[in-house]
């Protein structure tokens, strides 16, 4: 195997020091990868011989030994506080005897390899015959395997994948799941999902969810943007959701999280979350209307959010998530979000050029859309071209409310650059219109955006080709702001 990655990926796992992002890295390069299955199959069948060897050589030993039981109590004591296999140690006196102590580490080493190998085997076995990919979910699904959730509402792009590793692309709303993994693949993905007791959860943009529930709920929120309404759990069982940075522990409240690599912002609307940073094991409460942010260092601080405000103004200077490609400032130009192509699964013969800016509730209030508002977009085109322009939004309690376009009650005029290729186009909340893809849900969503909480925006032009459309800048104008 050329690649030095999968060699430590494995040699992570056989230690059981594989962290849970980089197991999913291992998931991937043994669905893609041939070469390293073949090598984990070598490695497995390795495993398999030493841990005979280690029986019989354990047999001829005194495991009842005064030596052994304290090794096996050291052993324990070290599980028990989290350390890691490869960082414990044993004491001068232990080596005393020290092919009795090679015997047992030996033994109890296999014992730990076999043990993390029994989730990896399974997967391998599934592997040899290759993943499927569907569009039919019922094909997926099997008797035996209980509904945790049913999905409650979708759009836009997604992939749902099981935990057996099927992949379903055309997702329905009512389908019910055991678990998986959700993928908002676009700006406008949106996904909403309904645990049997009631609690809704939903992400939406470019976001990654994973959700189980074995008596107990756990989420892993990988990346974007995630809400949650939880009804009261038992106290010694907790909602869980994991992040890269942080643990939050919910019994039942509103909520809503922003995951990043290095940082996750927990706004709570109501009730209390606990959230505990993963770098120091800190704890914070956090109450109805505050914010909390925990990053690799500094203090959990609470910070008390204000009702709202009704400016906002994109940041693309400090390269926000979202999608498109970000361009960073030069002396010539500002910073911008580039679109980028996007084939829509349902329309596959229509490409959008597509990108999408998050309104990130880690910079501040949520910022609420009202009827005289407008959104003022700058940016750059190679060529005329008419920029469609779109909006999510949600209800103060952070529930999903719908998206609306702003180029669909009339006819939007072309935009034509300038002679440096600059344009600028406005859109007047009153002309806003609940969006095609939403449409189906439409009893159940609101019937204007105005006085929610605005979620993100996105921009794209459909014109055949590529229009090199750049936004620069996109704007929210209060009244207040405009009167000035």
């Amino acid at each position: 195997m050329t690649d030095p990655t999968g060699w430590q990926l494995i040699e992570d796992w056989r230690n059981g020091v594989i962290s849970d992002e980089d197991f999913a890295s291992l998931q991937d390069l043994l669905r893609a990868d041939a070469e390293v299955r073949q090598t984990l199959r070598r490695s497995m069948t390795m495993d398999s011989a030493l841990r005979d060897r280690a029986e019989a050589e354990l047999l001829a030993s005194d495991s009842d030994s005064e030596f052994a039981q304290g090794l096996r109590e050291s052993s324990q004591s070290s599980r028990d506080a989290g350390i890691p296999a490869a960082e414990r140690t044993i004491t001068d006196g232990q080596w005393a005897s020290k092919p009795a102590v090679l015997r047992l580490m030996l033994a109890t080493a296999t014992v730990v390899i076999v043990a993390l190998s029994a989730g990896l085997i399974y997967q391998l076995a599934y592997l040899q015959v290759g993943i499927p990919e569907t569009n039919d979910f019922a094909t997926q699904r099997r008797d035996s395997d209980p509904s945790v959730a049913k999905i409650t509402g979708l759009s836009g792009s997604l992939i749902w994948t099981g935990d057996r590793g099927q992949i379903v692309r055309e997702l329905k709303v009512g389908t019910e799941l055991a678990g998986g993994t959700i993928e908002g693949m676009a700006p406008d993905s949106w996904f909403e999902l309904q645990f049997n007791d009631g609690s809704t959860v939903m992400i939406s943009g470019t976001s990654m969810l994973t959700f189980a529930d074995p008596g107990q709920k756990k989420l892993r929120l990988r990346e974007g943007v995630f809400s949650a309404n939880v009804v009261p759990q038992p106290e010694d069982k907790p909602m869980l959701i994991h992040t890269p940075s942080a643990v939050l522990e919910v019994l039942g409240t509103r909520f809503d999280v922003e995951a990043r690599l290095a940082s996750t912002t927990l706004n709570v609307t109501e009730g209390k979350v606990r959230m505990r940073r993963l770098s120091d094991g800190r704890e914070v409460d956090v109450p109805a209307k505050h914010r909390v942010i925990a990053e690799g260092g500094g203090d959990l601080t609470l910070q008390s959010v204000s009702e709202s405000v009704n400016h906002w103004k994109s940041q693309l200077h400090l390269r926000p998530r979202g999608y498109g490609k970000w361009l960073p400032a030069t002396r010539q130009r500002a910073a911008a979000k580039k679109a980028i192509p996007l084939v829509p699964p349902d329309n596959p013969g229509l490409t959008l050029y597509l990108l999408g800016i998050p309104v990130s509730r880690s910079d501040g209030p949520p910022v609420v859309v009202r009827s005289d508002s407008q959104f003022v977009v700058r940016g750059r085109l190679d060529k005329p071209a008419k920029v469609h322009f779109g909006i999510a939004v949600s209800d103060v309690n952070g529930e999903f409310a719908g998206k609306f376009r702003g180029d669909l009650g009339g006819q939007q005029p072309i935009s034509e650059p300038g002679e440096d290729g600059q344009f600028e186009v406005v859109y007047r909340i009153r002309d806003f219109t609940l969006d095609p893809c939403v449409r189906d849900r439409e009893e159940e969503l609101a019937v204007r955006p105005d006085d929610r909480v605005l979620n993100g925006v996105w921009a794209f032009t459909l014109d055949g080709s590529p229009s090199g459309l750049e936004v620069t800048e996109v704007e929210l104008i209060s009244p207040k702001k405009k009167e000035k």
